[in-house]
Order: structure tokens, then sequence, then C-alpha cells
């Protein structure tokens, strides 16, 4: 049995140790939210129970809810929308599901499906076996280092080329009818898309009138809605092996959320894969994205390069780092980042930074004035690198935290930062960075900068905008008729670092 089989067989283990109504709950509570990167840690389900039945009784006449949106900076030219849908709508999905999780389970593990799937949303744990993680990311982004540097690299030697590619633009392209499709068929919910009997066009409905009534478009972020891309895509997987299978090409597969690679022999194969791949998603009204479409030879297909450029200068295993090596080496990844835009090489070399208690490896000097000097260039140097990648910000907070913290009676360092946060919140208001300025101000109110002046700093229109006014008036301004509470102030934060809140920051503990 390959490692790919035996990674979905145990997955499928240790998701039938866990109730449905367990896997409700955590949907409802942990999966809401985004991943912890996108929104600072106010932002917090509080008691969101599944009921014993739907909230939206009538799901022929369902209100039209809009989505409430934050974007998301990939890469400088790029961004990525992050959309959280009406607590009702979201409850009323998730009770459908569960209700209906025997079924949705063997859509997900269908035995005939052999693309292997390492994107399971819900954070199974074989070493807590029957409960679930309150952590988000660090499952799937160590599942998707461990194929594709060990599971699939195990199996390359019986091959010779791989196949990479990708959906175009999967979420904002997802059909909400296919939602249906995938679980019930085509025809049968076509049959039903009057009365909505089956509980998959009853989840379509939902998801439509979460958004305006529209049919295009999964809003990005909540675990559901990453349930629902697999459910989608394992549909696709499936038949897709199936067309393969009976060509007898020799392959093996595997598939991270919408990225696919394919090991087989030859050329020919490789592009049979590729068209049959191609057809079965169109049938979903998605398509392949050929821009990132590619066929490797073998073995260098397998490694991502960015990796292999910054391994050399990982400091993983390093107890320490003093600043001007850290200053040498930021400005080395940056490099890096720089060559290959849109990877998470800067994430990656911040968790780092942090040792296993999350305690900052970065050393400063001994003599107090240098010291001092090496603080201020480290915060300095951390604001411009968050200028290179905006998504960043949030780590770099986590290392001033940290370093503010430790020094900042000694070295006086409260109206210097707050110097710099009042700079970076202008600017984040200047340019419209609702990303940067939520952060920017949960920041200074979480570590009590005092910083009062947010109307001078801020624009009317961002302060209108319902994420920012959320933390500038530390309450809840989004779905406030769910009943549900969504927020806290920042100062109810305090206690737990950034650097232990961001899931980014979960040590690989394989």
């Amino acid at each position: 049995m390959s490692l790919l089989k035996k990674h979905r067989d145990r997955t499928k283990e240790l998701l039938d140790s866990i109730a449905p109504a367990e896997i409700g709950r955590w949907l409802l509570n942990h999966g809401y939210f985004p991943e912890e990167n996108i929104l600072p840690p106010s932002f917090k389900v509080d008691e969101f129970d599944l009921e014993a039945n739907v909230k939206l009784n009538d799901i022929l006449n369902l209100s039209r809810r809009s989505i409430e949106s934050i974007t998301y900076p990939k890469t400088t030219l790029t961004s990525r929308e992050f959309g959280l849908q009406h607590p009702t709508n979201y409850h009323d999905i998730v009770f459908h599901i569960i209700s209906e999780w025997e079924e949705i389970s063997n859509i997900l593990f269908n035995n005939k499906n052999k693309i292997y799937s390492y994107s399971f949303p819900i954070p199974l744990n074989a070493r807590d076996i029957g409960n679930l993680s309150t952590l988000r990311t660090g499952r799937m982004i160590y599942e998707w280092i461990a194929m594709a540097e060990k599971d699939l690299v195990v199996e390359a030697h019986n091959f010779n080329l791989i196949v990479r590619s990708d959906v175009t633009n999967f979420y904002n392209s997802v059909y909400t009818h296919s939602i249906g499709w995938a679980i019930h068929g085509e025809e049968d919910s076509f049959n039903d898309s009057n009365t909505f009997h089956l509980f998959g066009n009853k989840i379509d409905k939902l998801v439509q009138y979460a958004n305006q009534g529209r049919t295009n478009g999964l809003p990005v972020g909540s675990a559901l809605s990453d349930l629902i891309a697999e459910i989608i895509l394992s549909r696709v997987d499936t038949e897709v092996t199936i067309k393969i299978d009976v060509l007898g090409i020799e392959y093996i597969a595997t598939r991270f959320k919408d990225d696919y690679r394919f090991l087989c022999n030859t050329t020919s194969d490789a592009e049979l894969i590729l068209k049959i791949l191609a057809s079965e998603l169109k049938k979903f009204n998605l398509s392949i994205n050929e821009s990132k479409t590619k066929i490797l030879d073998l073995p260098s297909g397998l490694y991502r390069q960015h990796d292999r450029l910054y391994h050399p200068i990982s400091i993983k295993s390093q107890p320490s780092i003093d600043f001007k090596s850290f200053e040498i080496n930021m400005l080395n990844v940056l490099d890096i980042h720089r060559k290959f835009p849109g990877t998470s090489i800067l994430e990656k070399f911040f968790s780092e930074l942090f040792d296993a208690d999350y305690n900052t490896k970065l050393q400063f000097s001994h003599d107090a004035s240098r010291r001092r000097k090496e603080i201020m260039k480290t915060f300095s140097l951390l604001m411009l690198v968050k200028r290179q990648s905006a998504k960043v910000l949030c780590h770099a907070l986590a290392l001033i935290e940290h370093i503010y913290i430790k020094y900042y009676r000694e070295h006086l360092l409260k109206p210097d930062l707050q110097k710099i946060i009042s700079t970076e919140i202008k600017e984040a208001s200047e340019k419209k960075s609702v990303f940067e300025l939520i952060w920017l101000i949960y920041f200074s109110r979480y570590i009590s900068l005092g910083i009062t002046n947010l109307s001078e700093l801020v624009s009317e229109e961002n302060r209108n905008n319902v994420f920012v006014k959320s933390i500038i008036k530390s309450k809840q301004e989004f779905f406030k008729d769910s009943g549900i509470k969504l927020f806290r102030k920042p100062k109810e934060c305090k206690g737990t670092p950034l650097a232990r809140t961001l899931a980014a920051f979960e040590r690989n503990k394989e």
C-alpha cells in the first residue's frame, strides 16, 4: 500500500473517531473565521451552538444577506478576498452537512478515488484521537510539506514525470449549484431545484442567499467553505480516477486544495491526464489554470525551488541568532521572496525566529546603548519588510511584541514604538488597507501604546468599515442581528502572545 493511500485511510480512521456533533461544534466555533493571520484575535467566536433544527425554516423564501469581506494581500500586486457569511446561514449549512455526515464522508473518502487529498480542513490529531485542535492552518500546512517532500518523493522512483496543475480562481469560480451536483448528481439535483428536498440543494441556496442570491462564488476563509470545496473536488477526483483507470495509465496523484500533482511515465500519459482533468472540471464550471500547468522531469519537479534556496539559510535548528545574522538572513530571505513572490517564505523565516516555547531566538548586544539601537533597527526593518509583503504584518507584530514586552521599561521604548505604529496606521489608511488597519489598531490597543488620535490618523471612509469600526469601538459592529458574539475587546486578548496565537507559528510536530 502506498504512503498516499495510508495517509487517506489514516485520515478516515481519525475522522471516524470524532462524533459528527463534535465536528459541527468545531466548524461553528473554530472554523467560522479565516485563518489566524487574516484577522486579529479580537475576532473570535464565543459559544456558537449547533441547534436541534435549522434556524431558517422556509428554504424557499430566504432573505438575501451580504458577505462581510476583507482583502488580504497575497503579493504586492495581487490580493485575495476573505468573506464571512451571516452566522444564521452558516449554522444551517453546518446543520445539513452534519445531519448527513455519513453521505458526506463517503464522498470525501470514496475508495474508487485514487487522487489522494492532503487538505482535509478539520484538524485531526493522531496524538489526541477523538479530539479536534482549535487551530486552523497548522495541520494542512505540514501535511502539504509531508506530501510534497516525503510521501510523493518515496513513490517517485517508479515514474519519470510530474504533472503540476491547479484550478483557475477556484473559490470565486465555484457555481453554487455544483454543490448539489457533487452530492446528489446533476440530474437528481436539477429535478429537485424547485422543491429543495435534497440537502445538497439546501446548502446551495443557503450559500447563495448569504451572498445576495449570487450563484457564483464560495466565500474564502471559513473551514466550512474549505469542506464544501473538498466535497466538490473529491467528486471531480473520483470521476477523473475512473476515466484514467479505463485507459490503463500508470500513475499516482495527490491534491492539496485545488493544487494537483500527478506522477506518470510518458508525455502522452501526462497530456491525457490533463485532458481528463480539464474535462471533468468543466462539468463543474471549473477550469485548469494553463499558466500554472507544467509537465516536468523528475526529480527536480518534486521540489519547490524557493525551499531549496532557503534551506542553507534556515535557522530552524539554531537555538539563537545575533542581530547581525538576523539582519543578513532577513535580507537574503527578502531576495528569495522577490524572486518567488506569493510563497510563504517570509512567514517561514518568522516562524523560525521563535523556539518551541514561543520565545524569540533573536539576541541583542549585551551593551545597553548598542542594544537599544539594534532594537530600533529591528522595528524599522520589520516595517520595511512589511512594505515588501503586507501579509507578514501580523508576524512582524508578533516579534515586535516579544521584544517590546522584554525591553520597554529598560529602554523607554513606548514613545518610539507609538510613533512608528501611528505612522503605519496613517499610511495604511491612505492606501485603504483594512487588513493593515485592523492589525495595527488592534496591536496598539492590545499592548496599550496609548494612541488616541485615531480620528486624525484614519479616514472617515475607513472608520466606517465594520472590521475597523469594531476595533476602534472595541465592540462587534457586524452581524449584530445574529445573536452570536463574534468579537472581544483587544484588552481581553492579553495573556496569550501573538506568536502563540498565530497558527503559522505552530511547530512542526512530526
